[in-house]
C-alpha cells in the first residue's frame, strides 16, 4: 500500500516537474527568465487541468445524509487536455538566450501533454555570457508524456487521486472533508486538506416536496494540496534540490439529482477557481562550452531556478450516472469545461 500511494505522488510531482533531470539542466541553460517562460508553456496543461481536478469530485448526488449519516468516498479525477493544449508555438522573438538552431524565426513544441516522438522535437541553441565568457549550449525541446497516457487511459488526460470523508452533522446538510496530514513517503513529502459544505433544498420547495425522487442542493468546497520532492541522484550537481507543488482551488455547484431504484442520475452547474505553483528549489550547476573555444567548459551555478504559477477559472456542468447497490455506490460522470474532465470511483455509504 504505501508504495502504491509513493507512486502516485511520484507520478503527481514528475507531472509537476515536468521533464526528466537531464532536460531540467538543459532548460536551465538559459536565463532565469527565458527559462520560466519556456517551462510555462511546456506544464501550462498540467498547471491548469489540476485545478480543476482539485475542485471535481465532492459530490454523486443531491441528496444529503441523515443525521450522523457518513460515507468513504474514493475517486480518479481525469482533466482531458484539449488538442490545442498539447502544442505551442515557440518564437525566437520571444526568448533572449534561446534560438532556433535551424535558423527558423519559430516552430512547433510539444508542451508536457503532447507526444513522445523524438521527431517533433527541435534543437534549440544557448548564447550567454558566464563569467565574462560569451558560451554556448544545444538542447533538443523535450517531447510530453501525452502517448503514454494516451495508451493507458485511451484519451490524454492529467489524473488526480482522491479520498474523502462526508458526514451529516447538520439537518439538511453534509460536512465533507479530504485530509491527509504532512507525511514523508521516502523523499516525498504531502499533505492534503479540503473542506465543501453541500446543503440540501429539496424539502423547502413545494414541487420537490411531492416528487421525493427528485433532490436539490448546493455545494461549497475548498482544497489544497502541497507536494515536495527531495531531488537525490540527479545528474547536476549542486545541493539542496528538490521540487514543490502547491495545488488549491474552490468550487462552488448547484446540484440536482433524480433517484430511480438502484439508480441515480444527477447533474451540476457551477464555478470553479484555483491556482497552481511549482517551483525547483536548490542550487544546479550547469557546463557550458565557451563560444571561442569548445573544447573549453565554463561553469555557472544558479539558485532556485524555476517559479511557475497558474491560475484558471470557470463555469464547468457535470451530468453523472451513480449506482446503489446497498451500501455501495458506484459512479462516474463528465464534466464540461475549459478542460473537460472525467471522473469514476466508489463510496461507502450510510444514510
Amino acid at each position: 500500500m504505501k508504495k502504491n500511494i509513493l507512486l502516485l505522488l511520484s507520478l503527481l510531482l514528475v507531472f509537476s516537474a515536468g521533464i526528466k533531470a537531464q532536460d531540467i539542466g538543459q532548460i536551465i541553460a538559459g536565463s532565469t527568465a527565458d527559462a520560466n517562460k519556456y517551462f510555462s508553456a511546456y506544464l501550462e496543461p498540467f498547471g491548469k487541468g489540476e485545478i480543476l481536478n482539485m475542485g471535481r469530485g465532492w459530490f454523486t448526488t443531491g441528496r444529503v445524509h441523515k443525521r450522523f449519516g457518513f460515507d468513504i468516498t474514493v475517486s480518479a479525477q481525469l482533466a482531458i487536455i484539449p488538442d490545442a493544449k498539447q502544442i505551442f508555438t515557440f518564437n525566437n522573438a520571444d526568448y533572449s538566450t534561446f534560438k532556433l538552431k535551424s535558423g527558423a524565426s519559430s516552430a512547433i513544441v510539444q508542451t508536457f501533454a503532447g507526444n513522445n516522438n523524438a521527431s517533433t522535437s527541435q534543437t534549440l541553441t544557448v548564447n550567454t555570457t558566464v563569467n565574462g565568457k560569451n558560451v554556448t549550449y544545444d538542447f533538443n525541446t523535450p517531447t510530453g508524456i501525452g502517448s503514454d497516457l494516451k495508451s493507458a487511459v485511451g484519451f490524454v488526460a492529467v489524473p488526480l487521486p482522491v479520498a474523502q470523508l462526508g458526514f451529516g452533522l447538520f439537518k439538511n446538510t453534509d460536512v465533507k472533508l479530504r485530509y491527509f496530514p504532512k507525511t514523508n513517503f521516502g523523499d516525498v513529502g504531502v499533505d492534503v486538506f479540503g473542506l465543501a459544505v453541500q446543503h440540501e433544498f429539496s424539502n423547502y420547495i413545494p414541487f420537490f416536496k411531492k416528487a421525493p425522487f427528485l433532490h436539490l442542493s448546493a455545494l461549497a468546497g475548498y482544497n489544497t494540496t502541497n507536494v515536495a520532492y527531495n531531488i537525490k541522484n540527479s545528474t547536476i550537481s549542486g545541493s539542496n534540490q528538490r521540487a514543490e507543488l502547491k495545488l488549491s482551488a474552490f468550487t462552488l455547484q448547484g446540484i440536482a439529482s433524480v433517484k430511480l431504484l438502484f439508480l441515480e442520475l444527477y447533474t451540476s452547474l457551477g464555478y470553479t477557481s484555483g491556482s497552481s505553483d511549482a517551483n525547483l528549489k536548490g542550487t544546479y550547476t550547469i557546463n557550458y562550452k565557451d563560444a571561442s573555444n569548445p573544447t573549453q567548459t565554463v561553469s555557472t551555478t544558479v539558485t532556485d531556478p524555476v517559479a511557475l504559477s497558474y491560475k484558471n477559472s470557470g463555469v464547468s456542468n457535470t451530468w453523472g450516472l451513480r449506482m446503489n447497490v446497498f451500501f455501495l455506490k458506484f459512479f462516474a460522470d463528465y464534466t464540461f469545461a475549459n478542460y473537460n474532465g472525467a471522473s469514476a470511483g466508489l463510496a461507502f455509504s450510510f444514510r
